[in-house]
């Protein structure tokens, strides 16, 4: 029996359906990270396991026991918002002490378990400052060890890093990461953002239009996506459907391929008029031309025109080599390996 257990759960305002007959479990211990796009129905998930919505049918067990009828508070579940929500006449230490000091915690446990919160999550030195005078990821982290305090039997997050710069959510995503190995929680987070899933999910939920998708390890939703939708969400993947293949690639397949921009090199620059060809055992070469480019860091993503047919292709951002203007004929070349049928 896994630790959490969600079987068969639906929930519809009015004629509108929000989800149905979800299924999934976690392990204990385990970061299970819900994934999908806006209006999907994940944060609506999130509040019925919490007990803040009713679902219309199914089960939530943790541990053994089914919790669907309890109220909130006696569910034993810590949640993280997208607003911090912090006392504003609190300090971080009094933040910290509250919930305990609502379940009657003896003061001399408070004091152990709050001073270990705050060192655990590298405040120390702003545990006597208020909420306004911390930056937006001492905040965060404020809000996250005021949940972890308590020491939940399960820990919900609703997107918590989405108001912070690109940076800060990346060291703080850093830091839950560290914080859930050491403290070993369990954890069901919500987010729309394909990389933040990728990192802090031990098992990745992909959510579309009220149903799961898809459900395994990053490796596996990433590496093998279960459908056209999930491989174009997730993994940013080119999706070609067999008559495009046949007419770009001159290979006639009888199902659609999924294929990461990483899958595509660089063979050489074409010369105007070139053939397309073949070649088994180096995998499918075609000729393009350059429309465009991103650059995303380490990686530059290009923007190709092969035929009628938009693809994306990454390669290595190397300081010695510029980019590719637009406009670049180039030959390309596909290894067989990276295709992915869908």
């Amino acid at each position: 029996m896994s630790y959490v257990e969600i079987r068969g759960l639906s929930k519809r305002f009015d004629d509108a359906s929000v989800f149905e007959k979800i299924d999934f479990e976690v392990e204990r211990g385990e970061m299970c990270v819900l994934v999908g796009p806006s209006g999907c129905g994940k944060t609506t998930l999130l509040r019925a396991i919490a007990g803040l919505v009713d679902p219309d049918e199914g089960r939530i067990a943790i541990d053994g026991r089914e919790i669907t009828a309890l109220p909130p508070k006696a569910r034993g579940i810590g949640m993280v918002m997208q607003q911090y929500a912090l006392f504003p006449n609190m300090n971080v230490e009094q933040n910290l002490s509250f919930g305990l000091e609502q379940q009657k915690v003896p003061a001399a446990e408070i004091r152990r378990r709050v001073a270990a919160m705050v060192a655990l999550v590298g405040l120390e030195a702003r545990a006597k400052a208020r909420p306004h005078a911390l930056s937006g990821g001492q905040k965060q982290r404020v809000a996250l060890a005021r949940a972890l305090v308590l020491e939940p039997k399960l820990l919900l997050l609703d997107e918590p890093m989405s108001a912070l710069d690109a940076q800060i959510r990346k060291r703080l995503r850093d830091e839950l990461k560290r914080l859930q190995r050491e403290i070993g929680f369990t954890a069901i987070m919500v987010t729309h953002d394909q990389e933040e899933a990728l990192v802090l999910g031990d098992r990745i939920a992909v959510m579309q239009a009220g149903r799961l998708s898809q459900v395994g390890s990053p490796h596996k939703v990433y590496g093998a996506p279960a459908s056209a939708e999930v491989a174009s969400f997730i993994g940013d993947f080119n999706i070609l459907v067999p008559a495009a293949i046949e007419r770009v690639f001159h290979h006639r397949p009888e199902r659609s391929w999924a294929i990461h921009p990483g899958a595509f090199e660089v063979v050489g620059f074409r010369h105007l008029n070139g053939s397309v060809s073949l070649a088994p055992e180096r995998g499918f070469e075609a000729d393009a031309t350059v429309a465009g480019m991103q650059m995303l860091g380490p990686v530059i993503r290009y923007h190709l025109q092969a035929d009628t047919i938009a693809l994306k292709m990454d390669v290595l951002n190397k300081p010695s080599h510029g980019p590719l203007a637009p406009g670049s004929p180039l030959r390309i070349r596909l290894a067989a390996a990276d295709v992915r049928e869908i």
